[in-house]
């Protein structure tokens, strides 16, 4: 049982790394677009987006809306898109791993 409630405990920390690393990837993409220079999304996603992790972090239920907006609207190549979509698949596997 104490394995199990480890395994969880690092999940959740390496989401929280992860987390903070992509949360300083979307302030640079805003302060890129703020500048002109921006290359994924818009600057009401970006906010979004950024929230959206703000949530992921304080709770383990939180639906992103992030998936179907980098889905459906931006390039597949972006850095920035698969970065969030891989945010999502370790957040999802901390509700899998209860």
């Amino acid at each position: 049982m104490a394995y199990n409630k480890s395994r969880q405990g690092n999940k959740t920390l390496s989401f929280i790394k992860k987390a903070t690393i992509v949360k300083k990837q979307l302030e640079g993409e805003l302060n890129a677009h703020k500048l002109g220079q921006g290359k994924d999304g818009t600057i009401n996603q970006l906010e979004q987006f950024y929230q959206d992790i703000e949530r992921m972090i304080e709770s383990e239920s939180h639906s992103p809306i992030y998936l179907r907006v980098i889905v459906d609207t931006w390039d597949y190549n972006s850095e920035l898109g698969k970065q969030l979509l891989d945010l999502y698949e370790l957040y999802k596997d901390l509700d899998e791993s209860k």
